[in-house]
């Protein structure tokens, strides 16, 4: 039978100087079961923090897999607790404990070359992706961001380098961004600029949805409506409160905006330009730097006055208020984070949702935002279910896997052989499957204390105190129950790297005191894993 009323895949609207790629319908449905490449794409979309996280509020407790509790910054995930892989005990072998190195092991999985932007940096692994697969879309990347540059440590501003070590320019414009998918920044006139992209293919489309079944143009009428609402949103950023403004005495020079005055919808809109992008196949990789990896941006939508970085010192700069500042900081970046997997969950494609065919990773290349420690980082997956990645649960390796090992296995997801990627060995296990590791720390009976003189030779198990005005106290639990107490300076704990023990059994020796029958430790000398 004839079946004249079908369409290409990679069918477009177009109109005057404009084009807009079309979602998945079924009137496409006969020619996607001919030919294997019309399954839908897998998308992989990254958002990056700087700064790292205050651990005790960060991490999640548990005794299995399924079966955890949700810590404070991350407590807005747990409405989308199925969609959601909690991934610990991932370390930096090469690169992190830097600001700079940090940005670049975000995604190069290893350290940097300095931290000049002249520098030749390692190629990031969105870069490899976007070379490898990028052909197949409009854009081999998309690089977002809402944040500046830090000009002392510029490198610190930018996660992606392509094959030449050149940091890739990021845009903080949504319409940019939009005009840059869609339309072309140099399109005629600036008056054609200005008009809606679905006014120009408006007849196109009338066109295709009279071919359509009913639920097509349902399909169709529901994503023409999305594209509507994003330019709404870029709208009214430009022109918020257009009414209560001094009108001009003399005609302006009308140059497009860098920056909108709302920090929080500028954010949102970045981050629905990702979605449009995976949406409409324009790319299929992204990444959305929300902070630099030593970012100055100050949070006062949310009440802060302080400068993220500053915050980020916690031990430093200790006080309830300060962590707490920072605490909100992160867990408004979580929550965007949340606004991203659940918009994509929205959407239907092929029969399943967007998200099932988008991997999101969130988290920062640095752990502890003071000791700036590149171990035990904190890292979120959602989404990716046709991807092979299964969520819903916490994977905590019991011995540290190379950070790499993620990168070189999303890659792989994306159809990427990435081997030898950075400081991978290999592609990390358990994204896939339930892996049922013991995720206890089993005490020996050896975790003792023994005073020698004025040093203390004790083993035990390393946990950070929850006191907000004591930031640098630790505790080692012994094997009957009690604590030596960990109380020494700055430099002395961030020197030893203690946040790197911390979840685990190390043996210490340092001079101590007693203060009321407790052993309290005032200086590492030595310490190590404990056997």
């Amino acid at each position: 039978m004839q079946q004249s009323y079908l369409i290409n895949r990679r069918q477009v609207l177009r109109g005057s100087g404009a084009a807009l790629a079309l979602p998945l319908l079924d009137i496409m449905s006969p020619a996607i079961q001919a030919s294997p490449q019309t399954k839908p794409p897998i998308r992989l979309g990254v958002l990056y923090k700087g700064n790292g996280v205050h651990p005790p509020s960060w991490d999640i407790s548990g005794t299995g897999e399924t079966e955890f509790e949700f810590s404070p910054l991350v407590k807005p995930l747990e409405e989308i607790r199925d969609d959601v892989l909690f991934l610990s005990n991932l370390d930096h072998t090469e690169g992190g404990w830097s600001h700079h190195s940090c940005a670049v092991a975000f995604l190069g999985a290893t350290g940097s070359n300095g931290r000049n932007i002249d520098r030749q940096q390692p190629e990031t692994i969105d870069q490899l992706i976007g070379r490898q697969i990028g052909k197949q879309t409009p854009l081999s990347s998309l690089e977002l961001t809402c944040d500046g540059i830090f000009l002392p440590e510029p490198v610190t501003s930018y996660i992606s380098f392509d094959q030449q070590g050149r940091a890739v320019p990021r845009e903080s414009d949504p319409q940019i961004v939009f005009d840059r998918m869609f339309r072309g920044i140099n399109n005629g006139s600036s008056k054609r600029r200005n008009l809606s992209i679905l006014d120009a293919v408006l007849e196109d489309a009338k066109r295709i949805s009279r071919q359509a079944s009913t639920d097509d143009q349902r399909k169709l009428k529901a994503y023409l409506e999305a594209v509507r609402s994003v330019e709404k949103q870029i709208h009214d950023i430009d022109n918020k409160a257009a009414d209560e403004r001094f009108q001009p005495t003399s005609e302006p020079q009308f140059t497009r905006p860098v920056v909108s005055e709302s920090f929080p919808a500028r954010v949102k809109a970045l981050l629905d330009m990702m979605v449009l992008a995976f949406w409409t196949d324009t790319t299929r990789m992204s990444s959305f730097l929300m902070a630099n990896s030593s970012s100055r941006i100050v949070f006062d939508f949310l009440g802060i006055n302080e400068e993220h970085h500053y915050l980020s010192h916690f031990v430093r700069n200790a006080g309830t208020k300060y962590i707490t500042h920072f605490n909100m900081i992160t867990q408004w970046h979580v929550e965007q984070f949340k606004y991203l997997s659940q918009r994509l969950a929205s959407i239907e494609e092929a029969g399943e949702r967007l998200l099932d065919n988008t991997m999101l990773m969130f988290g920062s290349s640095m752990k502890h935002g003071d000791y700036h420690s590149g171990r035990d980082l904190p890292i979120i997956l959602s989404g990716g279910k046709n991807a092979g990645i299964k969520t819903g649960r916490w994977l905590k390796y019991p011995d540290a896997q190379p950070y790499g090992n993620l990168l070189a296995g999303l890659a792989e997801r994306m159809g990427v052989d990435a081997t030898n990627f950075g400081s991978s060995t290999a592609s990390l296990e358990g994204l896939d499957r339930t892996m049922n590791y013991d995720f206890g720390v089993k005490d020996t009976g050896n975790w003792l204390a023994t005073a020698k003189g004025k040093t203390l030779e004790f083993s035990g198990l390393v946990r950070p105190t929850t006191d907000l005005e004591k930031t640098n106290v630790y505790f080692i639990r012994l094997s009957d129950g009690s604590d030596v107490k960990l109380d020494a300076s700055f430099g002395n704990l961030n020197g030893k790297r203690i946040d790197h023990y911390v979840g685990r059994a190390a043996k210490i020796t340092g001079p101590f005191k007693q203060v009321a029958g407790q052993f309290v430790v005032t200086n590492i000398d030595s310490i190590e894993l404990a056997r």
